[in-house]
């Protein structure tokens, strides 16, 4: 009996909102309701296989070293239903991801396990799609992935269908350095999160007619690497998201006791002259945005702060990129022939399953 198979390969970066975005559009395809603005995470990756093979009877997904279930199992069938229709077949797929740092903990894995899936299915397919193509496919399942397709600092308009590239990775020198406080799942997906605020926070209207003017404050800043423009204004945008969350009844709280104790610290050490700046995504852990000659200044003072569990230091990152088919999947060479350091999974505590 003759058996066909189709295989996709492809890994991509984490990013982080410098201006966040949270909530959807009234016009419904997952399309944000504020512009936002990313920048790539080198540190941060996911690498996905993707083998459509025609003796499947239904898609089996692995994430992390565990095959899913339930919600996350479907959002991935949804999102390659999308691609199959595009390519014009039905056959089921297997697919298998991992992250090499914790699932969702607040760093972003879905927006790199989409732009992978994305760029590997779409290989698998054998669809040939632009970078931009490439974010419409990833954004319609999470809307922060469509921007992981893109090298450096990209930005994602508020209802806005594809994710755009500003600025090159090598455009400013600085770094995020990570401080994880927790690599446990958070108690509420980011979906979750957003629908819950949207309906009961009664500020949500006031965020978005402000998150405009602070993205343009923050986009303004990284094109002139206006470090304290920015800082300033990713800062607030961080602060102005967590109210609506907060404000929110019943409460969405995702920082902690350690989260708001850096956020005095970084404060009070920008105020003395240091260029430290932080901002939080749907969770606890802590970002730092730092210049590169202060990266190691700041991975000191982070690491011996109560609560920090580790340190992650991250550059600017490349943009998703398809892998060799040849030899096992975390050891495949990306095809746009950039050197990455070696891929290596976070423990097994805190791996995980997605949001």
């Amino acid at each position: 009996m003759t058996t066909s198979k189709r295989i996709g390969r492809a890994e991509a970066c984490a990013n982080i909102a410098l201006a966040k975005y949270w909530g959807k559009s009234d016009r419904g395809d997952n399309l944000t309701a504020v512009p936002s603005l990313s920048l790539s995470l080198d540190a941060l990756r996911t690498r996905t296989e993707v083998v459509f093979d025609d003796r499947l009877e239904h898609d089996v997904v692995s994430m992390g070293g565990q095959e899913v279930t339930g919600r996350p199992l479907e959002r991935v069938s949804t999102h390659l239903d999308r691609l199959r229709e595009r390519a014009g077949f039905k056959l089921h797929a297997r697919v298998t991801s991992e992250n090499n740092f914790p699932t969702a903990a607040g760093l972003a894995s879905s927006a790199s396990g989409f732009a992978a899936l994305a760029t590997a299915a779409a290989q698998a397919a054998g669809l040939t799609l632009t970078q931009a193509e490439l974010s419409s496919f990833a954004r319609k399942s999470s809307a922060s992935a469509g921007r992981s397709l893109f090298e450096g600092f990209a930005i994602l308009d508020a209802e806005t269908d594809q994710s755009q590239a500003l600025a090159p990775r090598g455009h400013w020198d600085v770094a995020m350095v990570v401080a994880v406080i927790t690599s446990g799942p958070k108690p509420i997906g980011s979906t979750g999160g957003m629908e819950h605020t949207k309906r009961t926070c009664p500020y949500y209207p006031a965020w978005q007619q402000v998150a405009r003017s602070v993205f343009e404050q923050v986009k303004e800043g990284v094109e002139r690497r206006d470090f304290a423009q920015v800082a300033d204004a990713m800062e607030h945008s961080t602060r102005l998201m967590h109210a609506t969350m907060i404000s929110s009844l019943p409460p969405v709280l995702y920082l902690k006791g350690p989260t708001v104790e850096l956020m005095h610290e970084i404060h009070r050490r920008r105020a003395l002259g240091e260029p430290v700046a932080y901002t939080m995504d749907a969770g606890p852990n802590v970002k730092v945005l730092t210049t590169s000659a202060h990266v190691d200044a700041t991975v000191a003072f982070l690491e011996e702060t109560p609560g920090v569990q580790r340190v992650i230091v991250c550059r600017p990152g490349p943009g998703a990129s398809t892998l060799s088919a040849a030899g096992p999947l975390l050891e495949a060479e990306r095809e746009d022939k950039l050197q990455m350091p070696a891929f290596s999974l976070p423990s097994s505590a805190v791996r995980g399953t997605g949001s």
